[in-house]
């Protein structure tokens, strides 16, 4: 057993049990209580409690609570498991309570009452490069990569974290094709929304060092030049849609979205 002080009590904690106890109260009189907001409100109080006695309390009335929580979750029908949280846990507030965080309550109390900054829509970004060359561009069949195996795509490839988009397409291609070039030398041609997550980048590259090839055998099976106006049948359809937007000089469009947007 470690001896540590117990660092409840003090400012800001009284009232975050206050708040944590009218989220449950709102919840339960919206009908979206949840286990959540029962632990949450039980938590807050043993935070704000400074006598021992009472904080032993406040902390058993918590390990009880969790108790229920992991038997609710063994007793739960397999029917339940994938159901969305409510809406009170999806990023926006409950009727009646003011997200911004009073005055005094600390910043990992508020975020965990749900006040502050809300987690952001993130998408994943990718990148594709277009080599051309005598109104032909460099196709690779994909194979063994658990997406589109078989068709024809662009070399492609996720944008990594602390990677521009430029450096992620000048990495790809090297990696890809075996191929050198620099950022100057890629011209941004195109932006495709996917729904619902993805980006993806699309760069034309004016010139590059070295003759392409397949690099990746285990993730390409072939590499062939194809004319742009006449790409194979067997082509990851976005990949196919965007290069028609190239040439016709669109630089956005959406994809597999409904149509209504």
């Amino acid at each position: 057993m470690q001896v540590l002080p117990d660092g409840t009590g003090g400012e800001g904690t009284v009232t975050g049990a206050d708040l944590a106890r009218l989220e449950t109260e709102t919840a339960a009189a919206n009908g979206v209580l949840t286990w959540r907001h029962i632990l949450a409100e039980e938590v807050f109080e043993a935070f704000a409690e400074s006598d021992p006695g009472s904080l032993r309390a406040e902390l058993i009335q918590v390990a009880a609570v969790a108790v229920k929580w992991v038997q609710a979750l063994d007793h739960r029908p397999p029917s339940l498991l994938d159901r969305r949280p409510p809406p009170a846990l999806d990023g926006r507030p409950l009727p009646g309570l003011d997200r911004r965080p009073p005055s005094g309550l600390d910043p990992d109390s508020a975020r965990s009452l749900g006040f502050g900054p809300q987690d952001r829509f993130r998408a994943v970004i990718d990148v594709h490069i277009l080599l051309p060359r005598a109104g032909k561009v460099l196709l690779g069949r994909r194979t063994g990569t658990g997406y589109g195996d078989g068709l024809w795509h662009l070399p492609s490839g996720h944008l990594e974290a602390g990677e521009s988009a430029a450096d992620a397409a000048v990495r790809e291609a090297g990696e890809e094709l075996g191929v050198t070039m620099s950022p100057d030398d890629l011209t941004f041609s195109h932006v495709m929304h996917r729904a619902p997550e993805r980006v993806g980048l699309f760069f034309t590259a004016a010139e590059w060092h070295g003759e392409p090839y397949n690099a990746e055998p285990h993730k390409c099976s072939e590499v062939a030049w194809w004319p742009m106006d006449e790409l194979p049948a067997d082509m990851v359809g976005y990949a196919a849609a965007a290069i028609a937007n190239i040439l016709a000089r669109i630089p956005f469009a959406l994809h597999q979205w409904p149509a209504d947007r």
